[in-house]
């Protein structure tokens, strides 16, 4: 835990305690009192405070918080009025605990005994000893920054912030060491970040099996309806509250500060719109991840220093870190960022405080606040509608491509393109041979049907033409020469037909691979192709049979 600075001052009925904590949590804060003691805690501060003398809680205590240099201001009661807090500007001394006259260890420490009588009183002792387990404090030293220091914070006017609160607040960014990397580096390990963590096989995946994110992709968000609607913008009391607790403040900015501002301006309004239409304007326990994880700016605080590379990184990163990372969703987010740009200032505050309300709740996010989103809401309310309208046709003039984000996705698209295609030509092989098996199997029945029907008219014949046995004789042979052809055609497709059983076998291991929505969807894409092999097939089964029934037909007619 940190300990804040801090400093005291009394009047002859109360002690005021000034704790100076600019990046604390404001809504966990802690103040307890209790005789001559007084505990102050909001992460990641605490601070112990032993008095000369004893203060009271009567209800005239009270407590406020400066957002404008992030201080917190303590009012408490004396118990005895008027009497006078003698060493209150002898810091080390208050920090100590009480029953210490100071915070240093033991000068002397017992390594060994052997003696059991001497360890037993020991123990003895040990169990009457009332131990102390305050949290050692140490006086706070505002260290000095060098001017060259490395830059961040919103307009890049912070430095030194991350070397002091890197103890206590963990993976608050994904940049390590931040107060010792410039903006180059940091762009560098930002990039080769995002190429570490694109995965092909996520992006395929949502690709080609994306109808929840198709649904996302339907939602109206509320800017599309304010836009379709025209209606003024209007803020709600809650809304209004929060624009009253931010601090008074101005900016004096260059215009390479301002520049960079405006464009990390569609940074966190792209994440925002992420979150926003990724939960359809239900904030989860993620979203604060979501949008600090999206924006470069706020996970590893970097600058901009053109639109591109704004839309680049942001773009990028939607493909590579959240839960759906499919391009038409990122192109779909990218558009309501410039709807959100073209209903003005006050949409944007609006959004701006719907951002600091996520990452105030989540810890330790809510030090990106401090950094970055409370000048934003400050800053925005006086920012230029002209530059923002510039901003906003700027936007909307850049056409987002695949090859912008550098992670070869057209490449990656055609192979998959490709191997679905062999795909589709094995199923539709397959198919074809599961049709004609069908095919096979009802030949087989007529055929053996038509052999019952030709053994019934030869035994007629015979009996009725025993005048004319050896024309009968001669026209038989004819007959069978006809029936053994037409038994070879048909033998022919039988075998045709045996020869391809293997072929089942492989597409039951085919179909066992490939999902069963691949399956449908490849077997409509070429239904029309199956649909021309069925009909051939039925084609030579008609011929066939025709050629089969006119050999039959001459029999007969021989025979009467």
């Amino acid at each position: 835990m940190l300990t804040p600075a801090f400093e005291l001052l009394q009047d002859k009925t109360y002690l005021t305690v000034i704790v100076k904590a600019p990046y604390a949590k404001v809504s966990d804060a802690e103040i307890f009192i209790e005789d001559e003691e007084v505990r102050f805690f909001s992460k990641p501060y605490f601070l112990r405070l032993n008095l000369p003398g004893k203060l009271i809680e009567d209800g005239r205590e009270s407590a406020t918080y400066n957002s404008d240099n992030g201080s917190f201001t303590i009012k408490v009661p004396k118990a005895t009025e008027g009497e006078i807090f003698e060493g209150l500007d002898m810091l080390t001394k208050l920090l100590t605990p009480k029953g210490q006259t100071s915070a240093a260890s033991p000068l002397i420490q017992v390594l060994d005994t052997s003696n059991e009588a001497t360890q037993s009183k020991e123990t003895d002792l040990e169990i009457d000893e009332d131990f102390d387990w305050h949290v050692d404090q140490e006086v706070y030293v505002e260290e000095k920054i060098p001017l060259d220091a490395p830059k961040y914070g919103f307009a890049n006017t912070r430095c030194g912030v991350f070397k002091r609160l890197q103890e206590d607040i963990v993976d608050v960014v994904s940049l390590p060491d931040p107060d010792s990397c410039d903006v180059t580096e940091r762009r560098e390990k930002r990039t080769q970040s995002e190429q570490n963590k694109f995965d092909p096989e996520y992006y395929l995946a949502d690709l080609y099996e994306g109808d929840a994110i198709q649904d996302l992709m339907s939602y109206r968000a509320p800017w599309e309806k304010q836009l379709k609607s025209m209606d003024q913008v209007k803020f709600t009391d809650s809304e209004k509250e929060k624009m009253r607790s931010l601090p008074k403040k101005e900016y004096l900015l260059e215009e390479k500060q301002l520049i960079g501002v405006y464009l990390g301006l569609v940074d966190l309004l792209f994440a925002y719109a992420y979150n926003h239409r990724a939960t359809e304007g239900e904030d989860n326990v993620e979203s604060a991840w979501t949008i600090c994880n999206l924006s470069s700016m706020l996970s590893w605080l970097d600058v901009f220093h053109s639109l591109d590379d704004v839309v680049a990184s942001s773009v990028r990163r939607s493909l590579c870190f959240p839960l759906y990372r499919q391009w038409a969703f990122s192109v779909k987010v990218l558009s309501d960022t410039g709807q959100i740009l073209q209903l003005g200032k006050t949409y944007i505050l609006k959004c701006l405080l719907e951002i600091r309300d996520v990452l105030n709740n989540r810890y330790p996010y809510y030090i990106l606040n401090d950094l970055y989103i409370t000048d934003y809401c400050v800053w925005i309310q006086s920012a230029s509608d002209k530059r923002l309208v510039s901003l906003t046709d700027a936007l909307s003039m850049i056409s987002v491509k695949k090859d912008m984000v550098g992670f070869n996705l057209c490449e990656i698209e055609a192979e998959a393109a490709e191997e679905n295609d062999c795909s589709v030509d094995v199923i539709t092989e397959s198919v074809s041979q599961i049709a004609l098996q069908q095919h096979k199997a009802v030949l087989l029945t007529s055929n053996t049907k038509d052999s019952d029907d030709d053994n019934t008219d030869s035994s007629d014949c015979e009996s009725t033409e025993t005048d004319d046995e050896s024309s009968a004789t001669d026209d038989e042979s004819t007959d069978n020469g006809d029936e053994n052809a037409g038994s070879d055609d048909r033998n022919k497709l039988v075998k045709k037909h045996a020869e391809n059983d293997e072929s089942f076998a492989e597409l039951d291991n085919h179909i066992k691979k490939c999902g069963k929505d691949t399956q449908i969807y490849e077997m409509e894409r070429h239904e029309t192709s199956l649909n021309e092999k069925y009909i051939n097939s039925s084609t030579d089964i008609k011929i066939t049979n025709e050629n089969r029934a006119k050999g039959e037909g001459s029999l007969i007619t021989e025979c009467v």
